[in-house]
């Protein structure tokens, strides 16, 4: 007795969807790189730092006055009060480096949308006493906003920088 040999060319039934299976998945990688390509290409802002070269000549002189600040050993907090829809107010506090209220000086910010140009605003905060400046803000978009803050008394510069939520 002799076994029959196999068909040629006859596949099993459930040998058909394996093609189909693999073109299905190259499908759903080329849909979702096009998605991807789509969002990326659509939300792009082109928001970039202006004279990158420039900036990066001027590298040195930032690292000198980041120690310059260091040096003066000021203590200065940034808070940002939330009072409702895209509104708060701004509070700034220097003391010197043996802890007196630091008075007289200019205190001015930067409030900058890191994620949008065109709604950067300069706010200059009024003295209130014993180092504490303040400004009542309404911002024009809720969201993530950058604060640099530049303290000048007398001829002493010092900057700092930190982010807040708007609500």
């Amino acid at each position: 007795m002799t076994a029959a040999p196999p068909e040629a060319g006859r596949d099993g039934p459930r040998d058909r969807w394996i093609p189909w299976l693999i073109a299905a998945f190259f499908g759903v990688v080329v849909l979702a790189n096009g998605v991807m390509v789509y969002l990326a290409t659509s939300s792009f802002t082109g928001l970039q730092t202006e004279g990158p070269y420039n900036r990066g000549l001027a590298y040195n002189r930032v690292i000198e006055a980041e120690r310059a600040e260091r040096a003066l050993g000021w203590d200065v907090t940034v808070e940002f009060a939330p009072a409702g829809d895209r509104r708060g107010r701004i509070v700034a506090r220097a003391l010197d480096a043996a802890g007196a209220p630091l008075d007289a000086a200019a205190v001015t910010m930067r409030l900058v949308r890191p994620t949008q140009q065109g709604y950067d605003m300069q706010v200059t905060l009024a003295a209130e006493g014993g180092g504490i400046y303040a400004a009542d803000v309404e911002l024009p978009l809720p969201g993530l906003w950058e604060i640099q803050t530049q303290i000048v008394h007398r001829s002493d510069v010092y900057r700092t920088t930190q982010r807040t939520v708007a609500p």
